[in-house]
């Protein structure tokens, strides 16, 4: 019942448009007067400002009769979109890059006047605009990391609108854009809510390689978590060879230079190259149909073999969204993002004090 829920939910979002940044909302959106570090920011709850005007919204765009119709309040619970819109402040940004126009979210725990939060760089699946975070997935797979006092910053990448590649740029699949993300670290130390000591990076599917890529190029990252990630392209071409399709669309110099492109985007080509002091949590289901686990499971072990400290959760039965164990893969990543901030503090680093907000 869950896998169905979920398959559900990925239907509702690709029809529901219901996304901030899809299209123009039927309603005026309330513009952030000084948007800075950003080029914008508005309002995400703007469009639907309550729980039953976002249904009136879905309904208005699909038969009423449909099954995935009346699993609308099972996938998405009033109580989740008002304790949200109650706890969070949740923006869709857009901001610069290499001189383009990114687009993005943030989502912000409300919190007292003057607490200061860790931020967490959420990088998501999916290429170019197949798999773009919409309000839907906000809900379900970003929020309850800023319910949890964290500033969820979370990127687009280059490319999700395709029609002008001058202005928005073009998805290079681990290219440029892993710039994207990085960019977000440079901006996240500019929120007056940010702690610029406690950044944390989570990748889902593809944005596992993008934390990986992003990781290697900074140490300024203090805990990762890897949800269906993919360590070895293409190694993974055997498990899943329709992936070569993306790859000749999307990555510069495919095919003429195959291995080494694919090389450049495996963290178990590199893994050394990592920070070694950076903990790795790995989190995949082994009836994964996408990403096979077997990705987690070379990863764990090379990281073991450079003693890096590093974890490996297996669920079993589990898909490719950990669609039965959600709730639980959030708390694991939780528990270790807040277990890098702990062990700082009980060492008496000074860029990872203790932080009251989280308790």
């Amino acid at each position: 019942m869950k896998a169905l829920f979920a398959a559900c939910a990925l239907l509702l979002v690709v029809l529901c448009g219901c996304s901030r940044q899809s299209e123009a909302p039927a309603v005026a959106v309330r513009h952030i007067a000084d948007p800075a570090p950003f080029l914008s920011q508005t309002d995400c709850f703007a469009p639907w400002p309550t729980y039953d005007a976002w249904m009136d919204r879905i309904k208005a765009r699909n038969a009423w009769w449909k099954p995935k119709m009346l699993l609308l309040p099972f996938l998405f619970p009033r109580e989740d979109f008002e304790r949200g819109q109650q706890q969070l402040e949740c923006s869709a940004i857009t901001y610069e890059s290499d001189g383009l126009t990114i687009y993005g979210w943030m989502v912000v725990p409300k919190g007292k006047p003057g607490s200061k939060y860790p931020v967490l760089i959420y990088n998501r699946g999916g290429n170019g605009s197949f798999g773009a975070l919409e309000f839907p997935l906000l809900l379900t797979n970003v929020f309850p990391y800023a319910e949890n006092g964290f500033i969820v910053l979370a990127s687009q990448y280059r490319g999700m609108r395709e029609t002008d590649p001058r202005r928005f740029g073009t998805d290079q699949f681990g290219g440029d854009d892993v710039r994207d993300v990085t960019r977000l670290i440079d901006l996240a130390r500019q929120l007056p809510k940010a702690d610029p000591h406690e950044i944390f990076m989570l990748g889902v599917s593809r944005g596992g390689m993008m934390t990986f890529m992003a990781a290697r190029q900074t140490r300024d990252i203090k805990a990762v978590a890897v949800i269906s990630g993919v360590s070895d392209l293409e190694r993974e071409l055997q498990f899943r060879p329709e992936m070569e399709q993306v790859y000749l669309e999307r990555i510069p110099g495919y095919p003429a230079d195959k291995t080494r492109v694919l090389a450049e985007r495996s963290v178990l080509v590199w893994a050394e190259n990592l920070p070694a002091d950076m903990p790795v949590l790995l989190l995949h289901g082994d009836k994964d149909e996408r990403v096979s686990v077997a990705n987690g499971t070379r990863l764990h072990q090379r990281l073991d073999q450079l003693k890096r400290p590093n974890r490996l959760i297996v669920y079993p039965g589990d898909d490719h969204f950990l669609s039965h164990h959600r709730k639980e893969a959030i708390e694991e990543v939780v528990r270790w993002f807040r277990a890098a901030m702990a062990k700082d503090a009980a060492r008496g680093d000074p860029d990872g004090a203790s932080n009251p907000a989280m308790r």
